[in-house]
């Protein structure tokens, strides 16, 4: 019996555990993975974790050609940091306003150790849950600052 009770403890911990996880960390999880790929230019990729945005639309607001002089300026891209500054749960899902630093070595300068130049890049997002996990469904990016390493 007391395993019994146990087992049944642990389930329910389990699913909570769960729940937790999905509402807390699940939104932040997607944001980040859609910001690499848009990041990346792989707009048909970041479209399949959207609703109601296709890749043209993803095209207009993308990240590389935010900064500077756009895709010609990123010869070798790094894995992004990012700094959620804020959560706000809504009707509408979750809005997150974020900063993603980009990480990348310009043309004519080439180590696979460290990046060069940095980027920062203002974000807000708005995810909402649908029986597929959650969707980004609405995408703002906002040009920030770049600079090299050193100078940080």
């Amino acid at each position: 019996m007391k395993r019994v009770i146990a087992a049944a403890a642990l389930a329910a911990a389990a699913f909570f555990g769960y729940r937790y996880c999905d509402g807390s960390y699940a939104p932040e999880k997607t944001y980040k993975e859609f910001a690499e790929e848009m990041l990346r230019r792989h707009y048909d990729s970041a479209a399949t974790m959207t609703e109601g945005l296709s890749a043209q639309d993803l095209a207009k607001a993308g990240t590389q050609e935010k900064i500077g002089a756009g895709p010609a300026m990123f010869q070798t891209l790094f894995p992004s940091h990012f700094n959620i500054e804020s959560r706000t749960a809504t009707n509408l899902g979750v809005t997150l306003h974020a900063v993603q630093t980009v990480l990348f070595n310009p043309p004519g300068v080439e180590s696979a150790v460290r990046p060069a130049m940095y980027a920062t890049l203002n974000q807000t997002v708005t995810l909402r849950k649908t029986p597929d996990g959650w969707k980004v469904t609405s995408f703002e990016n906002k040009f920030d600052r770049m600079d090299s390493l050193t100078a940080r």
